[in-house]
């Protein structure tokens, strides 16, 4: 886990950079490595890598190399992440002088929410900086309100978020999760298997009834998908409290009412249960 002084470090230079180089609410990745005349390279690997930083001994530069057969294409969400995951591998200063003195070796960069060392946790934080910086993503959240005229939460928000960002919907997710305007907790699975949740520092500090690893309740409109040969309900459903954490008895913010939306990933197959209060 990053410590919140190295967080606040990296989130700095990455939305100074993220400044410097955008149009309305996007950041321009390709301007950045021309400015810092760093190659990039979209090439076939198999699956030997989402993204890797390599440094070239003998021309004395830096090259980043994306991997198309992952499914980062150039300017596709996934492959924008990528791009700024090893931009955040360049200008993280441990990272670009540990590659360039031989202190590191040359690593492959994979999405995966779980297991990774701490050198990846920094890249993928300073990518989420990079590409949705604060500010912006704060006002945005609000201003997708007044735009739409929805003045109530839901999933739309974060939808919305994650196209004018041009950010895969789980990284608007996890951003959201930390600075976003509303209180939410939600619940990435696959195969009816539980394998990460986001909490917003407001949410109540409830116990969750399941763990990583751990079946997805039926009673949930996540659990209803599984157990109902994979029927998709796109709506927004009033829950239970008690269907996804045990409350304290004598906690009255269990009295409010919550709801419970689903995204469907067809592409990589895992479903989002978006959990939030009036």
């Amino acid at each position: 886990m990053i410590h919140p002084n190295r967080k606040a470090q990296i989130s700095k230079l990455a939305e100074f950079i993220a400044y410097e180089f955008s149009y309305k609410n996007l950041t321009l990745l390709n301007e950045i490595a021309q400015f810092e005349d760093v190659p990039v390279h979209y090439d076939n690997y198999e699956d030997a890598f989402d993204g890797m930083l390599l440094y070239d001994i003998d021309g004395c530069d830096f090259h980043i190399h994306i991997n198309t057969d992952n499914g980062n294409r150039q300017d596709s969400r996934r492959g924008r992440f990528t791009f700024a995951h090893e931009l955040g591998h360049f200008f993280l200063d441990e990272h670009r002088l540990g590659l360039k003195y031989g202190l590191l070796e040359p690593h492959a960069s994979f999405h995966n929410l779980n297991q990774k060392s701490l050198i990846e946790e920094e890249a993928d934080y300073f990518a989420s900086c990079l590409l949705m910086p604060k500010d912006k993503f704060r006002n945005y959240s609000s201003e997708y309100r007044r735009l739409t005229g929805k003045r109530n939460f839901s999933l739309d928000i974060l939808l919305g978020l994650s196209e004018s960002f041009k950010t895969s919907v789980l990284s608007t997710l996890i951003r959201f999760g930390e600075i976003g305007t509303h209180e939410i907790f939600a619940v990435v699975s696959k195969d009816n298997l539980a394998k990460w949740y986001v909490k917003s520092i407001d949410f109540p500090n409830w116990k969750f009834k399941i763990k990583v690893g751990d079946t997805i309740p039926q009673t949930t409109v996540a659990g209803e998908y599984y157990s109902t040969e994979n029927k998709k309900y796109t709506g927004i459903a009033q829950m239970s409290v008690e269907d996804w954490f045990n409350p304290p008895i004598d906690d009255n913010r269990a009295n409010r009412k919550m709801y419970e939306q689903c995204y469907y990933s067809d592409s990589y197959g895992y479903v989002i249960s978006l959990m939030w209060f009036d």
